[in-house]
């Protein structure tokens, strides 16, 4: 063989390492983390009924810019929870839906554990609404457990 024909192969060789490479970047991937990612503004405040408002992950959870979803652990809990609807539900926009952990019909100030895949929005930013039975009534603690970047 050549010295140009060992060129061509190593020159393909390269491009198919570079072109498998790529396609793995588009389909993107779970990052999966040992310790969840947490927020000061997510550790268990007492919060009220709200409508959707934004959580720039970035600034408050510092996940990567960008991502395409993440692996939300919820635990809530609320002092009026027996008698009243109380939830919490994440959506990557300020528009109808969302996943929902709900703490409604159980004891009150009892915790409920959920584990969300929720979507991002492009800037990889997710929104919040809650549904509480007062005035700072739901206690919310939120953890990043992965992103899909």
């Amino acid at each position: 063989m050549s010295n140009f024909d060992e060129k061509i192969i190593e020159r393909l060789k390269r491009l198919e390492r570079e072109v498998e490479r790529l396609r793995v970047k588009e389909q993107g991937k779970w990052h999966f983390l040992t310790t969840p990612l947490t927020s000061t503004s997510w550790d268990g405040d007492a919060r009220s009924t709200t409508d959707k408002t934004l959580i720039d992950l970035s600034a408050v959870f510092g996940v990567p810019a960008g991502v395409k979803a993440v692996l939300v652990n919820i635990a809530l809990r609320d002092s009026g929870s027996a008698a009243n609807e109380c939830n919490i539900s994440l959506s990557p926009s300020s528009g109808a839906g969302g996943m929902t952990a709900r703490c409604s019909g159980i004891a009150n100030d009892k915790f409920v554990n959920a584990c969300l895949t929720v979507p991002c929005d492009t800037n990889g930013d997710i929104y919040y609404e809650i549904t509480a039975s007062g005035t700072g009534t739901m206690d919310v603690y939120l953890q990043i457990y992965g992103y899909w970047l």
